[in-house]
Protein backbone atom coordinates (compact mmCIF):
# COMPACT_ATOMS: atom_id res chain seq x y z
CA UNK A 1 0.00 0.00 0.00
CA UNK A 2 2.95 2.34 0.24
CA UNK A 3 3.44 2.21 -3.78
CA UNK A 4 0.22 3.64 -4.25
CA UNK A 5 0.12 6.16 -6.44
CA UNK A 6 3.75 6.24 -7.22
CA UNK A 7 4.71 4.82 -10.60
CA UNK A 8 5.67 1.09 -8.71
CA UNK A 9 1.86 0.47 -8.25
CA UNK A 10 -0.25 1.54 -11.81
CA UNK A 11 -3.71 0.61 -10.13
CA UNK A 12 -6.65 2.74 -9.59
CA UNK A 13 -7.70 3.51 -6.40
CA UNK A 14 -10.87 1.20 -7.36
CA UNK A 15 -8.83 -1.63 -8.61
CA UNK A 16 -7.18 -2.02 -5.06
CA UNK A 17 -10.35 -1.54 -2.99
CA UNK A 18 -11.75 -4.11 -5.43
CA UNK A 19 -8.81 -6.49 -4.98
CA UNK A 20 -8.95 -5.84 -0.82
CA UNK A 21 -12.55 -6.74 -0.72
CA UNK A 22 -11.72 -9.51 -2.78
CA UNK A 23 -9.32 -10.78 -0.17
CA UNK A 24 -11.98 -9.87 2.24
CA UNK A 25 -14.86 -12.14 1.39
CA UNK A 26 -12.32 -15.04 1.55
CA UNK A 27 -11.78 -14.54 5.52
CA UNK A 28 -14.11 -15.37 8.13
CA UNK A 29 -13.39 -13.42 11.43
CA UNK A 30 -11.96 -9.85 11.75
CA UNK A 31 -9.62 -8.91 8.85
CA UNK A 32 -7.12 -6.38 9.59
CA UNK A 33 -4.44 -4.88 7.44
CA UNK A 34 -0.95 -3.25 8.62
CA UNK A 35 1.24 -0.50 6.05
CA UNK A 36 4.48 0.22 7.33
CA UNK A 37 4.66 3.47 6.20
CA UNK A 38 2.53 6.20 4.43
CA UNK A 39 -0.68 5.40 2.04
CA UNK A 40 -3.42 6.88 1.12
CA UNK A 41 -5.68 5.72 4.45
CA UNK A 42 -8.36 6.37 2.92
CA UNK A 43 -8.61 3.65 1.05
CA UNK A 44 -8.36 1.18 3.94
CA UNK A 45 -10.85 3.03 6.04
CA UNK A 46 -13.33 2.68 3.40
CA UNK A 47 -12.80 -1.38 3.30
CA UNK A 48 -14.25 -3.84 5.19
CA UNK A 49 -11.96 -4.56 7.35
CA UNK A 50 -11.79 -4.55 11.06
CA UNK A 51 -8.67 -3.66 12.45
CA UNK A 52 -6.43 -1.37 10.59
CA UNK A 53 -2.30 -1.36 12.40
CA UNK A 54 0.17 1.38 11.46
CA UNK A 55 4.02 2.22 12.69
CA UNK A 56 2.59 4.55 15.07
CA UNK A 57 6.43 4.73 16.23
CA UNK A 58 8.03 5.96 13.18
CA UNK A 59 5.38 7.66 11.01
CA UNK A 60 2.71 9.12 14.07
CA UNK A 61 1.72 11.47 11.95
CA UNK A 62 0.58 9.55 8.62
CA UNK A 63 -2.74 8.80 10.17
CA UNK A 64 -3.95 11.93 10.91
CA UNK A 65 -4.83 13.85 7.74
CA UNK A 66 -7.58 11.20 7.71
CA UNK A 67 -9.09 11.72 10.63
CA UNK A 68 -12.16 12.32 9.30
CA UNK A 69 -12.53 9.17 7.50
CA UNK A 70 -11.02 7.46 11.14
CA UNK A 71 -13.81 8.99 13.10
CA UNK A 72 -16.38 6.65 10.61
CA UNK A 73 -14.43 3.72 10.45
CA UNK A 74 -14.20 4.14 14.56
CA UNK A 75 -18.07 4.68 14.30
CA UNK A 76 -18.84 1.49 12.56
CA UNK A 77 -17.12 -0.35 15.70
CA UNK A 78 -13.55 -1.27 14.20
CA UNK A 79 -10.11 -0.45 15.49
CA UNK A 80 -7.26 1.24 14.63
CA UNK A 81 -3.68 -0.66 15.45
CA UNK A 82 -0.97 1.49 17.34
CA UNK A 83 2.03 0.38 16.25
CA UNK A 84 4.00 1.91 19.12
CA UNK A 85 6.52 -0.90 20.08
CA UNK A 86 9.34 -0.41 18.11
CA UNK A 87 10.80 -3.05 16.12
CA UNK A 88 14.52 -2.27 16.12
CA UNK A 89 16.78 -3.65 18.77
CA UNK A 90 18.22 0.40 19.45
CA UNK A 91 14.98 1.65 19.86
CA UNK A 92 13.25 -1.25 21.84
CA UNK A 93 16.50 -1.12 24.77
CA UNK A 94 16.80 3.24 25.06
CA UNK A 95 12.06 2.78 25.33
CA UNK A 96 10.55 2.44 28.77
CA UNK A 97 6.64 2.39 29.34
CA UNK A 98 6.56 5.85 30.62
CA UNK A 99 8.59 7.08 26.70
CA UNK A 100 6.42 4.62 25.27
CA UNK A 101 2.76 5.84 27.22
CA UNK A 102 3.98 9.52 25.93
CA UNK A 103 4.77 8.75 22.36
CA UNK A 104 1.05 7.09 22.03
CA UNK A 105 -0.80 9.97 24.36
CA UNK A 106 0.96 12.41 21.44
CA UNK A 107 0.20 9.93 18.26
CA UNK A 108 -3.44 10.28 19.85
CA UNK A 109 -3.33 13.90 20.52
CA UNK A 110 -4.07 15.05 17.35
CA UNK A 111 -6.98 13.06 16.84
CA UNK A 112 -8.81 14.44 19.33
CA UNK A 113 -7.96 17.99 18.32
CA UNK A 114 -10.01 16.86 15.31
CA UNK A 115 -13.11 16.02 17.39
CA UNK A 116 -12.66 12.22 18.07
CA UNK A 117 -12.94 11.30 21.89
CA UNK A 118 -9.70 10.03 23.47
CA UNK A 119 -12.00 7.03 25.04
CA UNK A 120 -12.93 6.09 21.70
CA UNK A 121 -9.68 6.26 20.50
CA UNK A 122 -8.17 3.92 23.64
CA UNK A 123 -11.42 1.64 23.91
CA UNK A 124 -10.89 0.89 20.16
CA UNK A 125 -7.83 0.72 19.62
CA UNK A 126 -5.19 -1.91 19.92
CA UNK A 127 -1.77 -1.88 21.40
CA UNK A 128 0.99 -3.67 18.68
CA UNK A 129 4.64 -3.94 17.47
CA UNK A 130 5.13 -0.77 15.03
CA UNK A 131 5.71 -3.84 13.00
CA UNK A 132 6.80 -7.34 12.30
CA UNK A 133 9.49 -9.00 14.84
CA UNK A 134 11.16 -11.06 12.62
CA UNK A 135 13.86 -8.64 11.42
CA UNK A 136 14.42 -7.05 14.83
CA UNK A 137 17.79 -9.10 15.74
CA UNK A 138 17.68 -11.11 18.77
CA UNK A 139 14.90 -13.01 20.16
CA UNK A 140 16.09 -11.19 23.86
CA UNK A 141 15.03 -7.86 21.49
CA UNK A 142 12.02 -9.31 20.61
CA UNK A 143 11.08 -10.78 24.19
CA UNK A 144 12.09 -6.86 25.24
CA UNK A 145 9.60 -5.97 22.75
CA UNK A 146 6.73 -7.35 23.94
CA UNK A 147 7.06 -7.22 27.54
CA UNK A 148 6.90 -3.43 27.12
CA UNK A 149 3.83 -4.50 25.07
CA UNK A 150 2.94 -6.24 27.72
CA UNK A 151 3.50 -3.56 30.52
CA UNK A 152 2.52 -0.63 28.40
CA UNK A 153 -0.95 -2.32 27.88
CA UNK A 154 -1.74 -2.91 31.34
CA UNK A 155 -0.82 0.43 32.06
CA UNK A 156 -2.70 2.36 29.44
CA UNK A 157 -5.96 -0.09 30.90
CA UNK A 158 -5.51 0.92 34.49
CA UNK A 159 -5.02 4.72 33.60
CA UNK A 160 -7.98 5.13 31.25
CA UNK A 161 -10.35 1.80 30.96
Amino acid sequence: MTAFGSIAMQLSREQVISALEETFAGIKGLKGVHCCGNTDWSILLQTSTNIVHFDAYKYPESLVIYSSEVKKFLDNGNCIGWGIIPTDAESVNKESVASLKDRLESAISPFTRKGIPFKTLIEQGLLLPACGLGPIGSEAAAERALQLLADLSTYIRGKYL
